[in-house]
């Protein structure tokens, strides 16, 4: 939903995201609005000018034009408010993709690239591990991976001090989404998770506990120097994991000829062995959500199938 106006009298547009229209429509009477969330997407708090009289510093924000409601759930709701009831919280947590671990950095151009299918990883590791290089056929075989850490990325609060599990800066639970036709979730044992859901649009959610799963959740234990660790200050948790490609990027260049395109390995960050290759290429984003904080991450991937 959104406040369409926020001059004079105040409008409240309430639409059903194309997964409420569904349940809804099964008429069974199973569905229950039990609950709902609020975003700033469209906020700029930069705009918010602190040398101005306390009567005008927000005049910015407020005049800036609010997003109509969208019925798009995979769109909808990227940065989520939450309630602090806490009045001793000086710095809220966040969620960083660790590229100091050698095995987790990116692409030079900044992405994730997964070979595919076995001709594509044979060439994308013939000449040895690469940054960012990412094997979606045996994730099992090689040690590329994708890493966030979780904490109070913060110089002012020492990061031998651990955060309460029980307060509100400390992330249990991560919230997986990636597209379902493109590529699994893999833990660090090369187990493919279940997703809790896929939704109507071939998104695939992946709920992670800490209590859960040790293979892809576990607290941050370093709490005596800054070696590999993206997080400043107190440490909570980390998330680790593989992609293994669908069954249909590994047969088929379908997905590639409707989605994507065909490149240079020079253009995509392929290393140095495979720079001259044409590659099939398709672009995603894979959605990374802290259930506890609500903070997100969006981590470009790049899949690619030797042509």
């Amino acid at each position: 939903m959104a406040f369409i106006d926020n001059s004079g009298n105040i409008i409240l547009d309430a639409v059903l995201t194309d997964l409420g229209r569904e349940a809804l429509a099964r008429g069974d009477g199973s569905f229950r609005i039990a609950g709902f969330g609020l975003g700033d997407d469209e906020i700029d708090y930069a705009d918010w000018d602190a040398n101005a009289a306390s009567s005008t510093a927000g005049a910015t924000i407020k005049q800036t034009p609010v997003f109509e409601a969208i019925t798009k759930n995979t769109a909808a709701l990227k940065h989520r408010l939450i309630t602090v009831i806490r009045n001793d919280l000086l710095y809220l947590p966040v969620i960083k993709i660790n590229e100091l671990d050698t095995s987790s950095k990116r692409t030079s151009i900044g992405n994730y690239l997964v070979g595919v299918d076995k001709d594509t990883k044979d060439i994308l590791f013939s000449g040895g591990a690469s940054d960012g290089v990412l094997d979606g056929f045996t994730p099992l075989e090689q040690s590329a991976h994708i890493r966030l850490d979780q904490g109070l990325d913060t110089t002012e609060v020492s990061y031998e001090e651990a955060l309460d599990s029980s307060k509100l800066t400390y992330e249990s639970t991560y919230e997986i989404q990636i597209d379902n036709r493109f590529a699994s979730v893999v833990d660090m044992n090369g187990e493919i998770a279940d997703p809790s859901q896929i939704d109507e649009n071939n998104v695939a959610y992946y709920q992670i506990n800490v209590m859960e799963s040790n293979n892809f959740v576990q607290e941050i234990n370093n709490t005596t120097d800054s070696a590999q660790m993206t997080i400043a200050g107190p440490r909570g948790t980390m998330l680790k994991f593989k992609l293994r490609a669908s069954t249909l990027l590994q047969t088929s260049t379908a997905l590639f000829t409707k989605l994507g395109q065909q490149q240079l390995g020079s253009a995509i960050g392929a290393p140095s062995s495979a720079t001259s290759t044409t590659f099939n290429t398709l672009d995603t984003v894979i959605k990374i959500t802290g259930v506890d904080t609500g903070y997100q991450v969006d981590i470009p991937v790049k899949f690619a199938k030797k042509v």
